[in-house]
């Protein structure tokens, strides 16, 4: 029987996509059918000339190529071992890296299964498609097509400059990440019925920086129509440079590295551009793909208008920036707020060094549940698709020294990213002492993640009930070990810095 359902899988391979012919592998889980195809190029590799300019066609080759492996991820700096459990075994990195990678349980091309395609996060200066938290298989098992895509980072993905603006047609730099994206999606458009998928039920999610990066994409108008659902992890509306400020950071970039022209800037090495110590890695407002910033284009209702899912997690720590001395706060608290600096005070106390860091703590889980409920808000007042708001509070059994340069598990709580392997339900992957609970919210969330993509809607059958944002009735998914519906909890905190958002010096 499992010979023969690798077979049909197959029975559609090669594939013919952009480029040439390709044929993938059967998944570990090959007994469910489920095909992979990694390191499929989705444009070309943008290196010499091609650096800091849109993403162009794929180059077209000869004969079958093998799908089988993945590929470089994009240029960043080496991850500390102990700084992130999922990234070991990563492949190297290059330039050479706008490809993505398929996992399909198609049957045929009549499949017509819904597609995820996601962006993973890192801070727009790390990650990568292929951490081993992100393998497709259990979301592929449960009837949709999952794609992971790379997309270039800092510098390389974000850098602006007058000359690069001259250069363009569009007379914009400096969003070459956001347009990688959108290259993506447009791949998938052109291609995913190929692979059992419908193009026209594909949703996009994103985790920190990948969530804001959607955000930008629905505020863009050229990925219109190249997505129908949305669902951003741990990120918001994000910050956007206006193009004359990135332009002039692209300036002293170039005078860091000593380029005085563009052709002196392309001919640096990857690995020169990348050692030069400026972090490049905000989208610009370059009145192409950003016509304006996201905030705005979301308050006058003119973002793609598709079903949306927001949510943060219960310590988004370990914290905000913020003085941990108690007689350092009141000072930064004017620098960040200003005439607000007294409320800032009152919603997060800081009367001795141990309300200080709690405060740091909460601000940072705060200001993520803020954003994503400004984020939701901004698109349900709308009044067209529905919008679903989310928390998640459950501490994984992670041991002692896999994360976050070796703190002990129990100071991490619901941390940054805690959620990931859950909604990919990949507790397998790891030989951490689950508990029936975790096993039980991995199926949760998988399933609440791949109802929406397929419906645009979470809800089904032996799911906990979750109601659509409403501003005047604010309710959200609190998810533990399992789920339930209830108000937003820190409403004081969520009420202050949805002020301090909305205030002019701070948009």
């Amino acid at each position: 029987m499992l010979a023969s359902c690798a077979a049909a899988a197959n029975s559609f391979e090669p594939i013919r996509v952009d480029g040439g012919l390709i044929a993938g592998t059967p998944s570990p889980q090959w007994s469910y059918g489920i095909r992979v195809f990694r390191g499929v190029p989705y444009a070309a590799p943008p290196i010499g000339n091609l650096r800091w300019r849109p993403p162009q066609p794929v180059a077209p080759w000869q004969g079958v190529k093998e799908a089988d492996r993945y590929t470089p991820s994009c240029m960043q700096a080496p991850t500390a071992k102990d700084s992130n459990a999922w990234q070991e075994g990563l492949t190297p990195v290059s330039e050479d890296c706008l490809y993505l990678n398929i996992w399909t349980p198609a049957k045929s091309v009549s499949d017509n299964l819904a597609v995820m395609v996601f962006i993973p996060g890192g801070g727009n200066i790390r990650g990568s498609a292929s951490e081993s938290q992100y393998d497709g298989n259990n979301l592929a098992k449960k009837g949709v097509v999952y794609v992971s895509v790379n997309y270039r980072l800092g510098v390389f993905g974000f850098l602006a400059h007058p000359d690069l603006t001259r250069e363009s047609e569009h007379h914009a730099s400096g969003n070459y990440a956001l347009q990688d994206q959108i290259a993506a999606l447009q791949w998938i458009q052109r291609n995913v019925a190929k692979f059992g998928g419908n193009p026209n039920s594909v949703m996009l999610f994103g985790h920190s920086a990948g969530a804001s990066n959607l955000a930008a994409l629905m505020a863009s108008p050229l990925a219109k129509g190249l997505f129908h659902r949305a669902l951003g992890q741990s990120g918001g509306l994000g910050n956007q440079a206006p193009l004359t400020q990135a332009e002039e950071a692209g300036v002293k970039f170039a005078e860091a590295v000593g380029a005085r022209s563009l052709t002196q800037l392309r001919a640096k090495t990857a690995e020169e551009i990348l050692n030069a110590g400026r972090i490049v890695n905000a989208p610009v407002v370059d009145g192409w793909v950003l016509p304006d910033n996201v905030y705005n284009i979301f308050g006058a209702g003119k973002q793609i208008d598709v079903p949306l899912i927001a949510g943060s997690v219960g310590d988004d720590g370990p914290g905000a920036g913020m003085p941990t001395k108690a007689g350092e706060v009141p000072g930064w608290a004017r620098d960040n707020y200003g005439a607000l600096a007294d409320e800032f005070l009152k919603a997060f106390p800081a009367g001795s060094d141990t309300e200080a860091a709690k405060a740091s703590h909460d601000l940072r889980r705060d200001r993520s549940l803020v954003g994503a409920r400004t984020w939701l808000a901004l698109h349900a007042q709308a009044g067209r698709s529905k919008a679903y708001w989310y928390l998640f509070n459950h501490a994984s059994p992670m041991p002692p020294g896999a994360m976050f340069g070796g703190r002990p598990a129990v100071e991490m709580g619901s941390y940054h990213g805690g959620e990931l392997v859950y909604v990919w339900n990949n507790l397998n992957l790891k030989d951490w002492p689950w508990m029936a609970a975790d096993r039980n919210l991995g199926e949760l969330m998988s399933t609440l993640w791949t109802n929406f993509a397929k419906t645009g809607d979470p809800n089904g059958p032996g799911l906990p009930k979750w109601p659509a944002y409403d501003s005047k009735k604010e309710m959200l998914l609190y998810i533990t070990t399992d789920g339930k519906a209830q108000p937003p909890p820190y409403e004081q905190q969520l009420d202050f810095l949805s002020k301090a958002a909305a205030a002019p010096r701070n948009r």
